[in-house]
């Protein structure tokens, strides 16, 4: 087996234990988004992510537009780095989702939004990065260390953090109860390799 591959399996497996480290340690900080979210009376999403992180954005559009009524959308980066017309962000939660937190064109959406005064969230798995210095809330991914070309726990991580912070936003006892399984279930889906 090649290192890329090694590191691969070793990281897929990892998983449960990154998400029920995230979910335990992040819980308190998302549900200080929450509240944010709720004081500010925001009324819609805007996410900002590239690659993998992109995935787990239009993850977002489901659960954030389905479960909690809010639209959520996917930004545009070129036209803040390239055509320099930003939209506006008024009402609006921007949240920069990124494994590195370096992405140039992640960052400039965030930091745009949080200029024009908009609630900003970051979900990264480095917190001492760029991205995580415009952000209002940083959200640490808690995955460790991604030696992997592709992203596994990581990008689940990810999900968990959208999911998490939909069930803070909906009150959902059910849904916050179905989230503390999920490691559980991951691993014992890994153990039927």
């Amino acid at each position: 087996m090649s290192l890329e591959a090694t590191n691969v399996y070793r990281e897929i497996h990892e998983q449960p234990a990154v998400l029920e480290r995230f979910l335990r340690v992040q819980r308190p900080a998302m549900a200080e988004l929450a509240a944010a979210i709720r004081q500010r009376h925001i009324t819609h999403v805007v996410i900002s992510a590239r690659g993998t992180s992109d995935n787990a954005a239009r993850y977002a559009t489901y659960v954030l537009g389905g479960f909690n009524r809010l639209p959520v959308a996917l930004a545009t980066p070129s036209l803040h780095t390239i055509y320099h017309l930003p939209p506006s962000f008024e009402n609006a939660l921007v949240i920069g989702i990124s494994q590195s937190g370096k992405s140039p064109d992640i960052v400039s959406v965030v930091a745009e939004a949080r200029r024009q005064g908009a609630l900003t969230a970051v979900f990264a798995n480095v917190t001492a990065s760029p991205l995580a210095e415009v952000g209002d809330f940083v959200i640490d991914l808690e995955a460790g260390e991604e030696r992997a070309i592709a992203a596994t726990k990581s990008y689940t991580a990810q999900l968990a953090a959208v999911a998490l912070l939909s069930a803070l936003l909906s009150d959902s006892q059910e849904h916050l109860d179905a989230l503390q399984r999920i490691p559980e279930a991951v691993a014992h889906t890994l153990e039927m390799n």
